[in-house]
């Protein structure tokens, strides 16, 4: 991992790039898009496949092999076998864990960083995920024994702020999580995927404390297309943090930014600086 930026970290959130379903050009656009803004460390929030194929995890391989800096993924549910019940149940990530998960790692120590990716794939659920209480307080202690000076983040594919009504499904245990991240962690950023949309809110602990939400939506997908394609660029500090939201509609080239959102710590926690 890079070094940081003057006083800050350059951070690229992306997640459902889901290789074997994308529009055309969307990958490339994405490594353009990527590469103009020089980020220190890419975070990946599963759905890398639309179908848990070799070719789709090969071509995953190829696209990461080509990002400027150094990255880290987890697995989202299209990351398991759908049509191969045997394999789902028993052997879920047996083909991410081949091409991906030998190279990546969900724990990062940075002098300004403290990282915990957390795997959220239920291989008895469709599409809803689940956290379990174990990996939640391992990544909980793991977070609270940061230095003060290390920004703590929790990245899973599966949102973490609210069990989705409709047939996305949520996420099972994720007010445990909440609770064991947020205030016994002291997690300062809550990131996820899934949902194909973008979102940015504080995201509250059982004790009242905030932290910081950042929900993103899917660069390459073709199933909102209508919607464009995004990824959130976060400039961040141990007290700020800058989230860019990039957006690009099918016509168009390059991707643009399309909102702003800055989040501060207090003594309580975060509080939403502006729009």
């Amino acid at each position: 991992m890079t070094s940081a930026l003057h006083d800050h970290l350059r951070l690229v959130h992306i997640s459902d790039l889901h290789f074997g379903a994308q529009h055309p050009g969307a990958a490339e656009a994405l490594l353009a898009a990527i590469d103009s803004l020089a980020p220190s460390l890419i975070l990946i929030t599963g759905d890398l496949t639309q179908r848990a194929r070799h070719s789709q995890f090969l071509a995953a391989r190829r696209f990461f092999d080509r990002l400027p800096c150094e990255w880290m993924a987890i697995p989202g549910n299209h990351d398991m076998p759908l049509f191969r019940p045997w394999h789902r149940l028993f052997t879920p990530h047996r083909r991410y864990r081949h091409h991906i998960g030998r190279i990546t790692r969900d724990r990062l120590d940075h002098p300004r960083l403290r990282i915990a990716l957390l795997d959220s794939t239920d291989p008895l659920a469709w599409r809803g995920g689940r956290l379990r209480s174990t990996p939640c307080r391992d990544s909980a202690a793991w977070l609270a024994a940061a230095a003060p000076e290390q920004l703590r983040i929790a990245a899973a594919h599966h949102p973490f702020a609210s069990r989705e009504a409709g047939n996305k499904g949520g996420m099972a245990g994720a007010r445990e999580a909440r609770r064991a991240l947020i205030d016994d962690g002291g997690a300062d950023v809550l990131l996820w995927g899934h949902l194909h949309r973008t979102e940015a809110l504080l995201v509250e602990g059982a004790s009242g404390r905030c932290a910081v939400g950042l929900g993103v939506g899917s660069p390459t997908s073709n199933r909102h297309i209508g919607e464009g394609f995004f990824f959130h660029q976060m400039d961040v500090s141990r007290d700020r943090i800058d989230a860019t939201v990039w957006r690009r509609f099918a016509p168009d080239v390059h991707f643009h930014p399309e909102a702003n959102h800055t989040f501060a710590r207090e003594a309580h926690g975060w509080t939403r600086s502006s729009t």
